[in-house]
Order: C-alpha cells, then sequence, then structure tokens
C-alpha cells in the first residue's frame, strides 16, 4: 500500500526531476567561485493541525483586503472590442513560433520589468542586459537591442500586436550577483534601461515585454497583464505568476535547486526566496509559454472574453473575485498563498464557480514579501517547516496538505496529484447531460510532460464529485532521488481524473486534472501528440465549461 507521504515524496521528486533537467543544460556560474553561505537555521517542528473537513469550509469567507482596491484605469470596454482587436494587424508569435525560442536559456540579452499587474497610466521601468554572448557566436548579433511590448492575443492566427518599442538600444552587461544571504535568494539591481507608459487606447490583457536581437530574434522575455476595470467580463482569468516565479532558474537557482555537484547538494542550495527582480528563465518560462500564452490564445480566437489579473492581485485584493460569476486559472498554479487558497473556498461558498485548466494545483503555501521594486514580488517557499521561521499555520510554507498546515486544495479542486510527468490516454466515464460531446469521447495522446491530478479520497474533499474523464498514466521516468523529507519516491501506476462537483451554494466547480490541457487546446502546441478528434473534444468541453461557468450558481442547473 503507498502511502499518503510516500505519494507526496514522489511528486516532489519528479518535479525535481524536471528542474534538475532544466539547470543542466542552463548556463550557469562555476560553483567553485561563489562565497560559502550560512546555514539554514532550524527549529524545533512546529503542532499538527487537524483537518479542515470539506462541511466545515463551508461557513469560510474571503480575507480582507490588504489596502484599498484600486480599479483599473484602462476604458471600459465596448461590445464587439474583442471581435475588433482581432481584425488588427499581427506578428507572427504562435506557439509555434516561440516553440522555436529557447525561452527557459536567455541568450544575447535578458530583462525583467518592476510591475507585473498594471493599468492604463502606469509607467513600467524595463531592467535589461547583455547575457550569455559567448555563445550566440553570429557578429551579427552583437549590435544594439530593441525592447518590444506585445499583446499576446489571437489576431486573425498571427498570436501577438506590438503595442510599443523603442530604436535600437546598446545595451551594457549588468552584474548578476550571487546569492548571499542563508535564503539564497538571486536578485538582480540593474539599472532602468528604458520606460514606457501605458496608454489609455491599449487593451485590457496578456502581454510580453521583449528584447530583439539585431537579427530580429526574441532573447529575453517578460510578462505583463493588463487589468480591466473589474467586472467588464463575467469570467475572471488568474495568471499563476507566483508558481512562475518558483521555478524562475535565473542565476542558478530555483526554489527547487541550486549549484552543487550532487543532488543533495543541489537540492540544499535552493533559494528559499525567489526575488520577481530577475528574468524568468527555466521552467518558469516554460510554463509562461505552455499555460498563459496558449490559453490566452485560445479564448481569443473563440472570442471568450475573460477579464485577467495576476495571482498576487487576488491575494491583495480579494474583493476581486465578488465581481465575477467564475475564476479561471490554467495550467499549473501550484503555488499559492493562504490568502489566495482561502479567497477560493470563499467564492464557491457564493455560488462563484471555479474552473482548473490544469493539475497540481493549490499545492504549496507560499509568502508574499516586498523587493525593492514593491510589493508582492518575493515568493517564500522554504518546503521544510522546521526551517521556516514563521510557524504560524496560516503562513508556514510547507505543502497544504502537510499535517500542519491539514487544508488539502481538494477542498476546491476536489483532486489530488497523483502523478508528475506522465503520459497516456484519458477516456470518457460519465459524461453528464449539460455536456454535449459523445458519450464515448477520448483525449488522447497526452505528452509527458503532463502532471495528474485523482479524486481525493479525503474528507476535505466535497461528497458529490463526478468523473468526466480518467485513464491509467504512465511514467516518463522512476523517481530516483531521495530528498530527505521524511521518505524514499514509491513508483505507481498514476489515475488521472478530470472532475465536475458541485456545491450547497450553487457553485460549480471544473478540475481537468492534467496540466497540459490549455496548451494542447492549439494544433501548435510545442508538446503536443494530440491528435485532431481529440482535440476538438478538448476546446468543445473547454468552450461549454466556460460558457455556463459564466451563469453564476450555475451548479443549481447542472445534472
Amino acid at each position: 500500500m503507498v502511502t499518503n507521504v510516500q505519494k507526496k515524496i514522489g511528486v516532489f521528486a519528479l518535479a525535481l526531476v524536471l528542474v534538475a533537467v532544466g539547470f543542466f543544460s542552463y548556463h550557469c556560474y562555476n560553483e567553485h567561485h561563489e562565497p560559502a553561505l550560512p546555514p539554514i537555521a532550524s527549529h524545533t517542528d512546529i503542532p499538527k493541525q487537524s483537518l479542515l473537513t470539506f462541511a466545515q469550509s463551508l461557513t469560510k469567507a474571503a480575507p480582507s483586503d490588504l489596502s484599498n482596491f484600486q480599479d483599473s484605469k484602462c476604458a471600459p470596454l465596448t461590445p464587439g472590442w474583442l471581435q475588433q482587436e482581432n481584425q488588427q494587424t499581427g506578428v507572427p508569435m504562435t506557439i509555434a513560433n516561440w516553440a522555436k525560442i529557447d525561452i527557459a536559456n536567455p541568450e544575447g540579452s535578458a530583462l525583467w520589468i518592476d510591475k507585473t499587474s498594471v493599468s492604463c497610466g502606469d509607467t513600467v521601468n524595463v531592467h535589461a542586459s547583455l547575457y550569455d554572448l559567448n555563445t550566440g557566436g553570429s557578429p551579427n548579433e552583437r549590435g544594439p537591442r530593441r525592447i518590444v511590448v506585445m499583446r499576446i492575443g489571437w489576431y486573425n492566427g498571427s498570436g501577438a500586436k506590438i503595442a510599443w518599442e523603442t530604436a535600437p538600444i546598446k545595451l551594457v552587461k549588468q552584474r548578476i550577483p550571487f546569492a548571499t544571504s542563508a535564503t539564497r535568494m538571486i536578485e538582480t539591481n540593474w539599472k532602468t534601461t528604458t520606460s514606457f507608459t501605458i496608454g489609455a487606447d491599449w487593451k485590457p490583457g496578456f502581454y510580453m515585454v521583449t528584447s530583439i536581437s539585431p537579427s530580429g530574434k526574441i532573447e529575453g522575455m517578460s510578462p505583463m497583464i493588463l487589468r480591466s476595470p473589474v467586472g467588464s467580463s463575467k469570467l475572471l482569468f488568474v495568471h499563476s505568476t507566483i508558481t512562475w516565479a518558483a521555478y524562475d532558474l535565473f542565476g542558478s537557482r530555483s526554489t527547487y535547486f541550486g549549484p552543487g555537484n550532487n543532488a543533495t547538494k543541489r537540492m540544499a542550495e535552493r533559494s528559499r526566496i525567489s526575488s520577481m527582480d530577475r528574468p524568468i528563465t527555466g521552467s518558469g518560462a516554460v510554463h509562461i509559454q505552455r499555460d498563459a500564452i496558449s490559453f490566452v490564445q485560445y479564448l481569443e480566437q473563440q472570442g471568450i472574453q475573460v477579464d485577467q489579473i495576476a495571482d498576487t492581485d487576488l491575494d491583495q485584493w480579494p474583493s476581486i473575485s465578488s465581481h465575477y460569476n467564475g475564476l479561471v486559472f490554467s495550467g499549473h498554479a501550484e503555488y499559492m498563498t493562504r490568502r489566495i487558497f482561502d479567497t477560493l473556498v470563499a467564492a464557491r461558498n457564493t455560488g462563484i464557480n471555479l474552473a482548473f485548466f490544469g493539475a497540481n494545483t493549490g499545492y504549496w503555501q507560499t509568502r508574499l514579501e516586498p523587493s525593492p521594486s514593491g510589493i508582492d514580488r518575493h515568493v517564500v517557499i522554504y518546503r521544510v517547516a522546521t526551517e521556516d521561521p514563521i510557524t504560524d499555520p496560516m503562513q508556514v510554507t510547507v505543502q497544504f496538505q502537510d499535517k500542519r498546515v491539514n487544508t488539502p486544495a481538494a477542498l476546491f479542486t476536489g483532486g489530488t496529484t497523483d502523478g508528475v510527468h506522465v503520459y497516456g490516454n484519458l477516456r470518457a466515464k460519465d459524461i453528464p447531460s449539460w455536456l454535449n460531446i459523445p458519450k464515448t469521447a477520448s483525449l488522447l495522446g497526452w505528452s509527458s510532460d503532463s502532471e495528474i491530478e485523482g479524486i481525493s479520497k479525503s474528507h476535505a474533499a466535497p461528497p458529490n464529485m463526478h468523473v468526466l474523464f480518467q485513464g491509467m498514466m504512465k511514467l516518463r521516468a522512476t523517481p530516483t532521488l531521495s530528498l530527505n523529507l521524511g521518505g524514499k519516491p514509491t513508483p505507481r501506476i498514476p489515475l488521472g481524473q478530470s472532475i465536475w462537483f458541485t456545491t450547497p451554494s450553487g457553485s460549480a466547480v471544473f478540475n481537468a486534472a492534467i496540466t497540459l490541457w490549455p496548451c494542447d487546446l492549439l494544433p501548435s502546441c510545442s508538446v503536443t501528440q494530440m491528435d485532431s478528434t481529440s482535440r476538438a473534444t478538448l476546446q468543445s468541453v473547454t468552450s461549454q465549461v466556460l460558457a455556463l461557468w459564466s451563469q453564476k450558481q450555475i451548479g443549481l442547473k447542472l445534472k
């Protein structure tokens, strides 16, 4: 029998394997040049908590806002704005184009911006540097760079539109500091290269700020979300910027690994705090391409209007959720603060629908702290309770399902993570009357980059869950790392299950329970192995769920 501890350790081990692969392919420092760092201080363990059951959670209310809510200053959206936007002239930025760019490993230049979530009228500072020119080779790549801001969308299939750009700028090489503290945080204090102010005519949505080489190659990129006036749409799409930061490997350290000559040392040298004041590389950049760009492009192709925010916005202003009929997450919302977690529980207590087009949702409890650039730009994740100086169960940075916290994400997803780096097929199990697809539909050809969830059997899970699709998946590789976190990974046969359920408030919850769901919506997905029939089914389910979930308390009508 596989214990829960063994399952958790296996999942973490497999996640580390992916980051380790990225680490070895990444241009990094020579570890011998780094100064010796202080050891991580430890303390006695903290008490275990009683499990928060689903029944107990039904009375939970959303946290209060941390500051006065500041609505977007962008102009109100008029009917048909998205269709008009789609007719604008675009530039080639489909997922297929992005797949040709090694966004995980910047080459030639790198950059970051000081604001991830913005409003019209805001000024954004761009911090750019020459980077890793030795691997570029071509003399044509040693000239000035342009900084180009692109809005990601459909644009008749091109994928993006240029919103702003500079003339060629002669970048300088700015210093990449070593970690100096026990937290092993990497933070670049780069000078401002250029700035831009978001005009009143910019359309809300998902943007990428990029550095472009003399030959036209994208070298570095940083995401930016331009918020709509609250309540412009019935659905709110929440981008997982905290997860992107947790996987960021710039400076040779992520919250998974640091330098070292063996797996144990690399894991010990991981950052306990990840700063957003640095470029996004490694798996963090891959998640943006896979989970955000693909999903936004699909939504705009289909003319599905959503408001977009960062998850850090939801942490700062939980009240945002009350203006929508449904909250939508894409891909891999693995890292959340307790405030975000509690906001989702409260949302489904008030008839607000939830849709998770991904898996491994709400796995690690994190904290946010300020950086020199602004609030909520340090992502704190110690992973081990006895290392974290904060011992409050509402704040300690361990798994939500850890006994010291004991609030599993099954409270609002119905699922539990069951496999990382798996592949295989999902087939229809119980297609409800509200979903207009064949009763024998299948979703075939999930690639081995997938992570999956299955139905939780915990008392934190809702009592009336239904399985839409399910399948026994295969592991890409047997986990081999020993993480010294309470046990060794145990090989198993993972079961993937896409789930839906309703709550007493009338809220409906959809959990795709597989991370590659958003990427496979488009045939240009860089890792797709899905056939056209399966993709058509995937698209149909997605569009139907979003249409229904835009009606508050739709769960009262679903059977």
